[in-house]
Order: structure tokens, then sequence, then C-alpha cells
């Protein structure tokens, strides 16, 4: 089944059979819109676009940890003007729940809860400058993985006053290996003071 709805409050689409949930809100310049593809094997293909702020994939990715569903890879990335294009790989626990039935754009307008609910473990990590994204932090990021690994560490990253505006994501048997292009909330260019002080927070001085 497909389901598409042009109103503010967005709707939950339901599908049966192993048929693809979509569903669309909004208007022309707030519209936003998921769909879930069942993958085989347990696992479900989560795609999103349209207008999102900064904040959007901290709550997400938290919701989806409390769902009991690991984030095994994807991508995110910022077109400007607020609008976000993103494909995940999602893998449901034993006891987690369906991927099918969760309302995505409903996780996402939850906003970030204070507080740190995931403790974030890393084997290493790397923060350098970039050119991409006019001037960004690319941090790059492996650790065990873990239910609530992406969330944690970009609630971290908001601490800090810094938002991805890219992200690549994987999880296989070795862990996590992630990569994140990383700007100023307000889309300005991190500084170096900045950059310290997230390298900081991951050796754990600041946060754990």
């Amino acid at each position: 089944m497909r389901v598409h709805v042009y109103e503010p409050v967005p709707r939950r689409g339901t599908g049966r059979g192993g048929l693809p949930v979509a569903v669309d809100t909004g208007t022309a310049t707030t519209h936003r819109s998921f769909e879930v593809r069942p993958m085989g094997a347990g696992r479900h293909r989560l795609e999103l676009s349209g207008a999102f702020d900064w904040r959007w994939a901290d709550p997400l990715c938290r919701g989806l940890a409390r769902a009991r569903i690991a984030v095994r890879r994807g991508f995110a990335i910022q077109l400007g003007d607020g609008l976000w294009r993103a494909a995940f790989e999602l893998e449901a626990a034993s006891d987690g729940a369906d991927p099918v039935l969760l309302d995505y754009l409903e996780l996402v307008s939850r906003g970030a809860r204070p507080g740190f609910a995931d403790r974030v473990a890393l084997t290493s990590y790397d923060v350098a400058e970039s050119s991409r994204h006019d001037g960004s932090l690319l941090l790059e990021v492996s650790g065990p993985d873990r239910t609530g690994f992406l969330g944690g560490l970009l609630e971290r990253l908001g601490f800090l006053g810094l938002a991805a505006v890219e992200m690549r994501v994987w999880t296989d048997e070795n862990g996590v290996d992630d990569r994140f292009y990383v700007k100023q909330r307000d889309g300005g260019v991190p500084s170096r003071r900045t950059a310290k002080l997230l390298a900081e927070a991951l050796e754990g001085r600041l946060l754990r």
C-alpha cells in the first residue's frame, strides 16, 4: 500500500504482504516524506527526504534505539535550504519493533531530549579540517557495534553546537565505521577551538 498525505500533521501508512510504505506530508516548502521497503533477511531500507532542521537525525536515531532497531549502514546529506536526502538500512532486534509500523516523521518531530541516554564507546577517531560544504570538520569514528551508537554521537555533537551536514554510516561484524562532515548549527565553519573541544569530547574528557 502506498499512502500520500498532504496535511501539516503526518499520518501513518501501513503496508501488508511485504509492500513498501510511503508517507508524504506538508506543502511545497515544508514537504517531508519517508518510505520503508523490506530487503529480506530481516532488514528494511528507510528513505527520507524533505525539509528538516539540524536536529532531525538525533531524535530519529534515538527513537530507533528505543524501538530496538539498529542502523546498519546508510547516508544522509543536506542539499541546501534545509532540504535533506537520506537512506538507511535498518535491522530490528529479536525483541524490537517492526520497522514497517513506525512513523519516522513522528520520531523526527519529537526533537532532542536533554541528557545522554547512550554511552558512546570509541576505538578510534580522527578530526580534520575539510573544504567540503564550504568548510567543515571531517569526523571519522569507529567503535564496537551497539544499538544507540549513532544517536548518542549525534547528541554529543549537538551539545558542542555542532551538526552533521553529511554522514556515511557502516556497521559490520568488525563494528562501527562512520564518517561525518560537521558544521556549526548556524551553518558556520567550526573554529580550531571547536575542533579541539570535539577531540576532547571524543577522548572522554568532557562527556562520559
